[in-house]
């Protein structure tokens, strides 16, 4: 669990983890140098809990979710890893299944679930997020075709999966992409399956670090954290392939359009790129993007 100001979330975060049913558990909970009272909370939880079922460490400064992440994943000492941020929930029975299925499937490196999204001030469900990726599909098409559709917090995933390409939890340069970029690696040589139980409560609030991420050019971190997997792992590109150049060049497209006033050169020469990585691709992001502006001028 990586903490930073969530207090008024983050006991009843710990108490979902610390509540399964499930006795071979460790929590561990790494607060990011917080300014409010998160971690005085979660040195109570950590008190309060039967011993060994949770440690608290908390950083001096602000370091960023991926190496808290990190940090936490260094100090674990479990097969499996699950992953929760401080402001959400499991549910009861989260995780007892999904040890039974990773124990029985020695090639599942991650098995992710179904998720809630809720409003934090009603309690109330509200949608989020497209659930519409092709479960039978080469997942690591899926990951690079749609972006990350796995929730975090409903994962499970195997130490070794993380461990193999030695990338683990690293900043890729872009606010929680971290878990996108790991996503893809274990892809690469690990089945990834799904289950369709709900098993986590995603708070939405105004303090989400997903409003931080979607605040900037999405597109653009996007392409670059892409081009960055396959640099480092050029294998990709065959099993990838048409796919690659067609998601590169919707996303170069997207995010030339994302930036005209800031720097109109960068955007055009963005927008270059993606026609060369696959014409009708590209042309078909400008067709859309031209009628959302359009709609937008009409509203």
């Amino acid at each position: 669990m990586a903490a930073r100001n969530h207090e008024q979330y983050v006991a009843d975060a710990a108490a979902s983890v610390l509540e399964q049913d499930y006795d071979l558990l460790e929590l561990i909970a790494v607060d990011d140098a917080s300014d409010d009272a998160t971690p005085d909370v979660l040195e109570r939880c950590a008190a309060a809990a039967p011993p060994g079922r949770m440690r608290f460490v908390r950083h001096e400064r602000q370091e960023g979710i991926a190496e808290t992440r990190a940090h936490a994943l260094s100090l674990a000492r479990g097969e499996f890893v699950g992953l929760l941020d401080s402001d959400d929930l499991w549910l009861p029975g989260k995780l007892g299944p999904q040890v039974e299925l990773l124990s029985a499937e020695p090639d599942v490196g991650l098995l992710h679930a179904e998720f809630e999204a809720f409003d934090s001030d009603t309690g109330l469900p509200i949608p989020w997020g497209s659930r519409d990726w092709d479960r039978d599909a080469d997942q690591l098409v899926e990951l690079v075709r749609l972006g990350c559709f796995i929730m975090p917090g409903t994962t499970l995933i195997r130490r070794e999966a993380i461990e193999r390409r030695g990338v683990g939890f690293v900043n890729p340069g872009y606010p929680s992409y971290d878990d996108y970029l790991l996503f893809l690696t274990i892809a690469l040589d690990w089945r990834i399956a799904h289950e369709p139980r709900t098993v986590m409560r995603y708070r939405r609030h105004p303090g989400n670090l997903t409003n931080v991420l979607f605040s900037g050019n999405l597109a653009r971190a996007r392409a670059n954290l892409l081009e960055g997997f396959l640099c480092r792992f050029p294998e990709a590109r065959e099993r990838l392939g048409g796919e690659r150049r067609r998601t590169l060049a919707h996303l170069l497209v997207a995010a030339a359009a994302h930036n005209p006033r800031r720097d109109r050169l960068k955007s055009v020469r963005w927008a270059l790129e993606g026609f060369r990585h696959h014409p009708p691709a590209a042309l078909n992001e400008a067709g859309r993007v031209t009628r959302v502006l359009l709609g937008a001028r009409k509203s």
